[in-house]
């Protein structure tokens, strides 16, 4: 394909129906599709899906084996697509799609979000499927997406909701409860499924301190905490397992109950860098375009914990590296985790070069937030920088 060439297609449909945002002023739409396993093209781009596809699993395997089944039920057991398009019309029951175009830019932005895995078993296995076996998949196909990494970390991160629920009975939140009982989004946090009327998951906050373990990931480490961006499931999964570790001692050596107590402090700061990177930014690089940068959404919102009114919404893939490298103002002193220096403090010191490291490395990286968000080499970019920062104010401070 040429670069920059035009990215569509078409899709006939055995179903197809078009429902509108609930929201008034939205101009977005889903589309809820089945289509047969044979009109499915094989150019959809998958760059915007965060999960490699690896068809060496059971999982995929037994995918396979079920397209395979003439059992008219491929469609029911499986999840299907999520899509992301930049336009889609229906002509007499075939949907045509585009892509956008075939630059960076789109990529990052249109493809397929979620069902990678589905969308390759379809390629590798319909060719051998026998004549009589019509197999259809769902679609789900979205336009308009704000924050597009947001949405695949969230499609993609499948925990299983009996380890959230499960951790919430044993009790094994219960020293987060304790830690934030006085911050203002304690009543926002949900620890259990189906609690609508919470808009902050448990597991964020876990993320949270994720990212600064500093056991996990000690000063010197080769490895950057990138999961706390990228991997809801092996954050939460970390956390039972050093809470389960832990309890088996006569003394908790927990790295997330020393670091439960930071998470006034943490919080803090994730919205503090959420406030301040577009004046940052400007100042840094001559009143630039904040808006126009990849990853940042011009509709606005409030900060995620203090709800303080934002004129942008920023990608977490940009925000995740900054916060990272704080990890570098913790110490342990044995018994708990406390910082050197203050987090607020050192931010208004190195904020400048932060932010331009990370919109920098993003540009690097195709103007891909997402990519930023797992980039080690940045992460340990920004560390540097905090640790360098902490010595030179402890040396002020002596």
């Amino acid at each position: 394909m040429e670069k920059d060439a035009l990215i569509q297609f078409t899709i006939p449909t055995a179903s197809a129906v078009r429902i509108k945002s609930p929201y008034s002023e939205s101009n977005s739409y889903i589309w809820h599709v089945y289509a047969n396993v044979q009109d499915i093209p094989d150019n959809i781009p998958t760059e915007v899906n965060p999960r490699k596809t690896n068809m060496h699993t059971k999982v995929a395997t037994m995918m396979e084996n079920g397209l395979e089944k003439n059992d008219h039920a491929f469609y029911k057991k499986n999840r299907g697509i999520l899509l992301s398009a930049e336009k889609i019309s229906n002509d007499m029951g075939t949907l045509k799609i585009s892509m956008g175009h075939d630059n960076d830019d789109d990529r990052s932005k249109y493809g397929i979000l979620d069902g990678g895995h589905t969308y390759r078993a379809i390629l590798n296995k319909r060719s051998e499927l026998d004549p009589d076996n019509l197999q259809f998949v769902h679609l789900e196909i979205m336009t308009d997406i704000g924050d597009i990494d947001e949405m695949a970390s969230a499609r993609n991160s499948s925990i299983q909701v009996n380890d959230k629920a499960i951790a919430e009975l044993a009790g094994k939140f219960d020293f987060v409860k304790n830690a934030i009982k006085k911050e203002a989004f304690k009543k926002r946090i949900a620890y259990k499924q189906n609690e609508a009327d919470k808009d902050i998951d448990a597991v964020d906050l876990v993320r949270l301190m994720f990212a600064m373990n500093l056991k996990r990931y000690a000063e010197g480490s080769f490895k950057q905490p990138i999961q706390a961006y990228s991997g809801k499931a092996q954050v939460l999964k970390d956390y039972l397992s050093e809470y389960d570790r832990a309890e088996k001692k006569e003394k908790s050596d927990n790295p997330y109950e020393k670091l439960a107590v930071l998470l006034p402090e943490i919080t803090k700061l994730y919205d503090r860098i959420e406030i301040d990177m577009p004046s940052v930014y400007r100042k840094a690089n001559n009143n630039g375009q904040f808006g126009r940068i990849k990853g940042v959404d011009t509709k606005g919102g409030k900060t995620k914990y203090s709800e303080e009114k934002l004129d942008y919404q920023i990608s977490t893939g940009l925000i995740f590296p900054i916060l990272g490298g704080f990890r570098a103002l913790i110490e342990d002193d044995g018994d708990s985790f406390k910082w050197a220096v203050d987090p607020l403090e050192v931010w208004t010191k190195v904020a400048p070069k932060m932010v331009s490291n990370t919109i920098s490395m993003s540009r690097q990286l195709g103007n891909n937030p997402q990519s930023a968000g797992k980039s080690i080499p940045l992460w340990a970019q920004n560390y540097d920088t905090v640790a360098t920062e902490k010595i030179k104010l402890l040396y002020v401070k002596r």
